[in-house]
């Protein structure tokens, strides 16, 4: 009931307003309209059923201005009917949003003012004919009610729905000036234009000026703001025609001037809500799209940080791991030089460790080439030499199996490559033959020219691949490198060997007839033409060929080297092979313990770059003010990335060796200081 009363009274003193305000004798039904599109808001939020509570305002209010009863039903039921249709239309629109800020909402709008007026005209139009005695054109009638009250819907009504929707609204300072600004100027337009006969500035009309503040409230306000606009638009123009003022109250037929107000008020309305919609869609869809970006920067940090954490964990694990490799490595080769302990076992233990070093480098390797921090050093190299570099990587680990590995190579065959990484590569392939084939097998490397390409082929009779399998043997840590069996690794062989293979510009496939049918892996790479003409022939740039040539000159060339490394056991069996080559050798386990060793000054210093109590970097540059510029720096670490050797380049140190380090290693980087 008490729903009821206050959707009565409010829905009543809206039209009491309108129509008291009338001056007499005035033609001004149409100010009936907020009343109208009050009505169907009221509707809309407060229920479909309080229509009796609209038709019994309306009822009472002509009923009081002397309008006679049948025709003030015919009027209240009408103006209810239109309120009724038009909230249950937008209660059932799909999704219909009051704050009107999507296009969609604004075309519900549109549509359901069109056919809620449509019902009152028509039984306005009904109730003129059945109770006027001489009723005007039913047709004009119509049409007239059709405009006046969708018009009404649209202006007016836009404003009730967005307003009482949610009233309350926080705007700071600058906010609230411009707004004043805006609807002022809107104002003080619409008075100039429908209040006074100053309806145009210099000749243009100021309809058209008015067209600049609208687009402003429609650009700045969004619908709340240009709801109030056309609101303002509705009241004051035709308050202003209705009263007499201004030049087109003038007009000789009113009833056409405001016929004409209310299409310009529709069609503005129409221009306006659409305009805004629009605006506010792409606004939203903006935000939506900077969140999105937002939130992918942020997941790509995440990633970017993940991935720098597994590369560092990678880096740490890997430092970690050789430190203790290295005087194992040592060791073996101690026994070995000795002569002391199984050919066999000494063999074996050696290549499980340069096993062990090799997957520490390709772990290495992945995640750098996922990083794009890996860079290949191209220069012209002969296949043979990239091959022998990789058969010797290998052959502890074809010793140990007991395979037979034959090669075919063309008597020359240049590439462009990076000498190092190109053997790497063999080396992969070779060793996943290798792992993959039962012992006693047989490898084939073979390599043929076909047009501009060099072919490389590995060939084995060993597990073979499920062809199901095939196209996931380059994913790095993958399940399915091999058969039925398959032996343990990382399984990233493949994966790097295609990398690195790509970066040269070239192509990797893998073949197999099937499980226990072997596997064959072929290598296409761009071919030089021939031996590079800036090189005498015969002359090979490889750098590990010079590495054995400068070496074998090197050999027995004695040297006061100190050795820096607080891995002790490291440091004492790098120490004696290096004795046993003729070297005077000191070792230090720390900096301060290196700077004590006056009387030494050594000539080169192997420094770890990891010291306790300051780093190999801060070492070297002591030392070399201490025992002069002329001492030469190797620096030793477990970590090997671009960035640790470009920086021990920049801090003067003339190599850079990743443990494990062999005796060789070590021999080949004194040979180059020669």
């Amino acid at each position: 009931m008490a729903r009821f009363v206050a959707g009565t009274l409010s829905c009543g003193l809206l039209i009491v307003a309108g129509l008291y305000l009338l001056p007499a004798g005035g033609s001004g039904a149409s100010l009936v309209w907020p009343a109208a599109a009050f009505g169907l808001a009221l509707l809309l939020f407060g229920g479909l059923d309080l229509w009796p509570a609209v038709a019994t305002a309306y009822f009472a209010v002509l009923v009081a201005q002397n309008v006679l009863p049948p025709l003030a039903a015919t009027a209240a039921l009408a103006n209810s009917l239109e309120a009724l249709a038009g909230a249950y239309l937008l209660r059932e629109y799909a999704g219909f949003s009051p704050m009107l800020n999507r296009l969609r909402d604004v075309l519900g709008l549109i549509g359901a003012a069109f056919v809620a007026s449509a019902v009152s005209a028509s039984v306005i139009t009904l109730g003129a004919y059945a109770f006027l005695p001489h009723p005007e054109s039913l047709s004009a009638l119509w049409g007239g009610v059709w405009i006046g009250h969708s018009v009404s819907i649209l202006s007016f009504g836009a404003f009730f729905i967005r307003w009482m929707h949610r009233p309350e609204f926080t705007k700071t300072r600058t906010e609230l000036l411009e707004g004043l600004l805006v609807f002022g100027t809107i104002t003080v337009l619409l008075v100039f234009l429908f209040w006074t006969p100053y309806a145009s500035l210099g000749g243009v009309s100021l309809l058209y000026v008015l067209i600049l503040p609208l687009l402003w409230a429609a650009l700045r306000t969004g619908p709340r703001g240009i709801s109030l606009a056309l609101f303002l638009m509705a009241a004051i123009s035709s308050t202003g025609v209705l009263f007499g003022y201004g030049t087109i109250a003038h007009s000789p037929d009113l009833s056409a001037a405001l016929f004409g107000v209310q299409l310009v008020i529709g069609a503005l309305s129409v221009i306006f809500l659409l305009f805004t919609s629009v605006t506010e869609e792409r606004k939203e869809a903006v935000q939506q799209l900077e969140g999105h970006v937002d939130q992918l920067q942020l997941a790509i940090q995440k990633l970017s940080s993940q991935d720098q954490a597994k590369t560092d964990f990678i880096a740490i694990l890997a430092h970690e791991v050789r430190n203790p490799l290295s005087p194992l490595l040592s060791g073996l080769e101690l026994l070995k030089a000795r002569n002391e302990g199984p050919d066999d076992v000494v063999r074996m233990m050696g290549a499980h460790l340069h096993t062990i070093a090799r997957l520490l480098d390709d772990l290495l390797d992945i995640s750098r080439i996922s990083q794009k921090k890996f860079k290949v050093q191209k220069e012209p190299v002969e296949l043979r030499d990239a091959v022998e570099s990789a058969v010797e990587m290998v052959r502890p680990a074809l010793k140990e199996r007991g395979h037979e590995l034959s090669v075919d190579l063309p008597q020359e065959a240049w590439l462009d490559a990076d000498p190092v990484r190109l053997g790497q590569v063999l080396a992969n392939l070779l060793s996943n033959a290798a792992k993959y084939t039962d012992r006693g097998g047989h490898i084939e490397l073979s390599a043929t020219r076909e047009g501009d390409d060099l072919v490389i082929s590995v060939k084995d009779n060993g597990i073979g691949i499920d062809p199901q399998y095939l196209p996931k043997v380059f994913d790095a840590f993958g399940e399915f490198e091999g058969g039925g069996r398959r032996p343990g690794g990382l399984h990233i062989g493949l994966a790097l060997a295609k990398r690195m293979v790509e970066m040269h510009r070239g192509e990797i496939a893998v073949h197999s007839g099937g499980e226990g049918k072997g596997t064959l892996v072929v290598v296409r790479l761009p071919a030089l033409p021939g031996a590079p003409l800036s090189l005498p022939a015969g002359a090979p740039p490889q750098r590990a060929r010079f590495s054995r040539q400068t070496l074998a000159q090197d050999r027995g060339r004695n040297r006061r080297i100190l050795v820096v490394d607080d891995n002790a056991p490291a440091a004492e069996t790098l120490a004696m092979l290096l004795r046993q080559g003729g070297h005077e050798v000191a070792v230090a386990r720390d900096g301060a313990g290196a700077l004590a060793l006056k009387d030494f000054c050594p000539r080169v210093a192997l420094l770890d770059i990891g010291l306790p109590d300051m780093d190999g970097y801060e070492l070297g540059r002591r030392l070399r003010a201490q025992c002069g510029a002329g001492l030469r720096l190797i620096a030793l670490s477990g970590y090997g990335q671009g960035e640790d050797k470009q920086k021990a380049k920049d801090a003067g140190f003339e190599d850079y060796l990743v443990k494990p380090v062999s005796i060789v290693d070590v021999e080949l980087a004194l040979s180059k200081l020669a």
